[in-house]
């Protein structure tokens, strides 16, 4: 056999090598859009919720709005105010706490409010009570970074001078505690 016969051989061999390695990732490849692709589904934070144990008042509703990514610093959200996340007359007492799985794609966050038992066996929206400001400078946050799992926590209290009842504190870290 002559060298070139020989070189056209490889190359043919070559050439439906590499044509079937090229279907065969076509083939894997659409195999995952058949079956749906882990890109497919939503990214997820699961969250330690705690109604800190110095909290004066039980928590009875949790609504999140998305903000977009947490390096955005804007106070444009992403979407509106969610359902109450607490399903089914669902509560967190003082030193309670609820696990949820949360759609926070990473490296993003929202704001949440918040609804209490006022003691009396009425739901009050914090935000909706009069003379209501805001005792901490930033709105309470669940941001998603430093891992898939997170722990939040808010300290709710009872202001006799104002008579409202307020975000004393918040806080979220990556983990569960």
């Amino acid at each position: 056999m002559k060298r070139s016969d020989l070189l056209r051989v490889v190359n043919n061999l070559f050439i439906k090598f590499l044509l079937i390695f090229m279907i065969f990732l076509v083939v894997l490849s659409g195999c995952d859009q058949l079956t749906g692709t882990k890109e497919d589904e939503p990214e997820t934070l699961y969250v330690k919720f705690i109604n800190d144990s110095t909290s004066t008042h039980t928590i009875t509703v949790i609504q999140l709005m998305a903000m977009g990514k947490s390096d955005n610093n804007s106070s444009i959200p992403d979407s509106v105010w969610s359902d109450n996340i607490l399903k089914d007359g669902e509560k967190v007492a003082a030193g309670e706490h609820r696990f949820f799985t949360l759609e926070i794609p990473n490296l993003h966050y929202s704001v949440y409010r918040l609804g209490v038992d006022d003691g009396n066996g009425n739901e009050i929206m914090l935000h909706e009570q009069e003379g209501y400001e805001q005792e901490t400078p930033f709105t309470p946050t669940i941001t998603h970074w430093g891992s898939d799992e997170r722990t939040a926590t808010v300290s709710i209290d009872f202001n006799n001078e104002k008579k409202v009842i307020y975000i004393a504190g918040y806080g979220d870290w990556a983990g569960i505690e």
